[in-house]
């Protein structure tokens, strides 16, 4: 029996109609010429009829043989040579060539080409997100640390104050705590930046919030610039920190400001929209879902490429010393990530900027908003307290404020002597403050222990993190919590509310 032929049971195609069908851009150049001999429909589409026509003259805006061209190179190979070509107006093109023998015995060259314009600004805003989120972790990091350090000077100064109020040196002691409570508002901004701020979200009318502001935004502008404020009527609600909420606004009010010396327009609007899977595509960081949609664009000055790749980096500023720290951007970005918010910014040179803000809609308006508890009037005290902190200057000064009130104070460096000190003592111990983060034990781990042993005792956290540090610690919105750094008139507040509600 004779073999069966290679094509048999195999129906046959026209090459042309294979070749039309590809998603991929196929091309057919003559090497000799660069002439296009062939172009497949996908092709057409996407450059238009270029049969005839040299490959670099429309595909790459050249008139002579372009620079990336690798041509060359297959035909001196067997194999398929790739290379990545860009094209004016910030597109990109992975080209494959790849040598091709016809029946005349002439070479020709097959050109494939897929356009990875959406994939390389995809990558591209990966990248920035990733290395976003890696200075964020730093700036945390740092801020966590700085903030024990200025809660032991600015607490120390606070206690002087206090004790000190008709003395020569109140001055100097004064200044003291002015400057720590600015280098405590500095690393509050780090830690909105890197989202491991403590916020308190309430269900804003964000209409109602940019026209109360109105005033206030014009004054920090200036005569100079003209603002102008379109509300669109069913922009929405959203759920916002409302400091936080003009926190944004008057950053974003005085770059513009800045970016317009002579003057110029501000525009201010708002609106609904509705952010798909393509926008999250190419916005990565977003979501989908409905937003309300505020819109601050200025005619200024403009932003070049690289400045705007930078722009959300904490101390990165484009104005000259003594003119800002770089941290009024980078805590926008860190307000908007905390809200499940987006925030995305266009500009040229000489053509201004324009910031997109976008914050997720209150879909059913009216939500609850918590209640926050007013401060309690100091009493002399009696109850007992277990203060559990890593940090001896830390731990001294607390002791001492609370000891000044007249609590009993039992100390304890981390989980384990704290757990140690209540075996050891005989009565009740009516609150546990306790750092979230110490060493050798868990605060969590304590405070299973101290149920066993004080099943009546109170626990407030307090911690120089917070936001997402807190959530992985177990720790929720309702729990009792103190950001690092506090005054010591803050710490009696808050003990004397939570003691105060157990009665």
């Amino acid at each position: 029996m004779d073999a069966p032929s290679r094509d048999s049971g195999y129906p046959r195609y026209d090459a042309r109609v294979l070749l039309n069908s590809q998603p991929v851009i196929v091309t057919v150049i003559d090497p000799a010429t660069h002439q296009i001999q062939f172009q497949n429909e996908t092709g057409v589409k996407k450059f238009g009829d270029l049969a005839g026509l040299a490959c670099y003259d429309k595909i790459a805006g050249c008139r002579t043989p372009c620079n990336f061209c690798r041509m060359p190179e297959a035909l001196a190979s067997s194999s398929v040579v790739s290379g990545e070509v860009a094209l004016p107006g910030n597109q990109f093109l992975l080209v494959h060539w790849a040598k091709a023998p016809t029946a005349d015995g002439r070479t020709h060259v097959i050109e494939t080409i897929t356009d990875i314009t959406e994939y390389k600004r995809t990558a591209q805003a990966l990248q920035q997100s990733q290395k976003m989120e890696a200075i964020g972790r730093l700036a945390g990091g740092i801020a966590h640390d700085f903030n024990n350090l200025m809660m032991v000077v600015i607490g120390h100064a606070h206690r002087l104050l206090q004790q000190l109020a008709a003395h020569p040196a109140k001055r100097e002691i004064d200044l003291i705590s002015q400057a720590g409570m600015r280098a405590a508002a500095l690393t509050k901004k780090l830690l909105t930046f890197s989202r491991r701020q403590v916020f308190e979200p309430k269900e804003l009318d964000i209409n109602t919030s940019i026209r109360d502001m109105e005033d206030l935004l014009q004054r920090l502008i200036g005569e100079h610039v003209q603002m102008v404020v379109v509300l669109h009527p069913n922009a929405g609600h959203a759920m916002m920190d409302p400091v936080q909420l003009e926190q944004i606004l008057m950053n974003l009010a005085v770059n513009a400001r800045d970016a317009m010396p002579d003057g110029g327009l501000l525009n201010i609007e708002t609106d609904c929209v509705e952010i798909d899977d393509a926008f999250v595509r190419l916005h990565p960081g977003s979501r989908t879902g409905s937003f309300v949609k505020i819109l601050v664009q200025d005619a200024g000055c403009g932003m070049d490429a690289d400045t705007l790749s930078h722009i959300f980096e904490p101390f990165f500023t484009t104005k000259g010393p003594d003119k800002g720290t770089g941290l009024g951007l980078a805590t926008v970005y860190g307000i908007l990530k905390q809200s499940q918010g987006y925030i995305d910014v266009t500009s040229r040179p000489g053509q201004g900027t324009r910031f997109t803000v976008y914050l997720p809609r209150v879909e059913q308006p009216g939500a609850t908003v918590p209640v926050i508890p007013t401060a309690m009037t100091p009493v002399t005290a009696k109850e007992t307290v277990l203060l559990v902190e890593d940090d001896d200057s830390i731990r001294t000064l607390m002791a001492t404020v609370l000891q000044d009130q007249g609590y009993h104070v039992l100390v304890a460096g981390d989980g384990i002597q704290a757990l140690q000190q209540l075996q050891l003592h005989k009565g009740p111990c009516h609150l546990v403050v306790t750092d979230v983060i110490m060493p050798r034990m868990k605060s969590s781990v304590l405070v299973e222990g101290v149920k066993v042993m004080q099943p009546t005792a109170r626990i407030l956290y307090m911690s120089g993190y917070a936001g997402e540090t807190l959530e992985t610690s177990g720790i929720h919105e309702d729990t009792p919590f103190l950001q690092k750094p506090f005054l010591p008139s803050t710490l009696i507040e808050k003990v004397q509310e939570i003691l105060k509600a157990e009665q």
